[in-house]
């Protein structure tokens, strides 16, 4: 699959319970999003056996090494919806969900789902990593999927690109920061450019990638050659009868 940088992703997360056989005294799981998944909000379910339990919520922001909370005392059998600021840029390194003691299978089949904003990653994959931790005991989490992140467009010459509003592409804009049209991304066959029909766009300025084909273009200059000079012809065919009749 692939997301387009400012398009949104989801991610889930599971086999994270108490898989032990026995009461926990404690259970952590610790959500690690590589560069370019930028966290914007989260929804954990009413978990497996969950009466009676409660668990904090603490993250961490790029650059700092602070632990920052978010939540606590949130009650485990009731679902939970969380957001934290996002605008496109904002790289959260850990999210982390301590829970107190769980009992035997406490969150056994449950998932967890983060979602984020994707931004320009390395080699243009985007990993997310989480562990959990079951007392003193370590283990990954599943999460087998690496998403490709599409890297925006090269605007035109002097134009630069603005996020769309709509958040799943960008507006391009000229020197003058009039919108020359707008740049789409489809899953089908990628980034689209769309004109601005309000401006005229050069020939020489029509993007060459995406799905708006130059070709296209040019058959239509070649259609509307071929069209005028089907037209000279045939006034000059016109003009010779003239010239013969007199």
């Amino acid at each position: 699959m692939s997301v387009p940088v400012g398009g949104a992703i989801s991610w889930t997360l599971h086999g994270f319970g108490n898989n032990t056989g026995a009461p926990l005294t404690s259970l952590s799981i610790v959500d690690m999003p590589g560069v370019g998944l930028n966290l914007a909000s989260g929804n954990l379910p009413a978990f497996h056996n969950g009466a009676g339990v409660t668990y904090d919520i603490h993250y961490r922001v790029a650059g700092s090494s602070t632990w920052r909370t978010l939540a606590t005392g949130v009650n485990a059998a009731i679902p939970f919806t969380f957001n934290l600021p996002q605008n496109g840029t904002i790289h959260y390194t850990e999210i982390r969900f301590d829970f107190g003691p769980v009992p035997v299978n406490f969150a056994q089949g449950n998932t967890i789902t983060l979602n984020f904003i994707a931004g320009n990653a390395p080699n243009n994959t985007l990993i997310n990593h989480f562990i959990v931790m079951r007392g003193n005991n370590q283990t990954p989490g599943l999460s087998p999927y690496t998403p490709i992140v599409a890297s925006p467009p090269t605007p035109g010459p002097g134009n630069t690109l603005a996020p769309n509003a709509n958040g799943n592409g960008f507006i391009e804009l000229d020197n003058n920061n009039v919108s020359q049209g707008a740049w789409e991304w489809r899953e089908s066959n990628g980034w689209a450019f769309v004109p601005n029909p309000n401006q005229s766009v050069s020939l020489g300025a029509i993007p060459q990638t995406g799905v708006q084909s130059i070709t296209l273009v040019l058959a239509s200059v070649i259609n509307l050659t071929i069209i005028i000079g089907l037209g000279v012809l045939i006034k000059c065919k016109i003009n010779k009868r003239k010239v013969g009749g007199q």
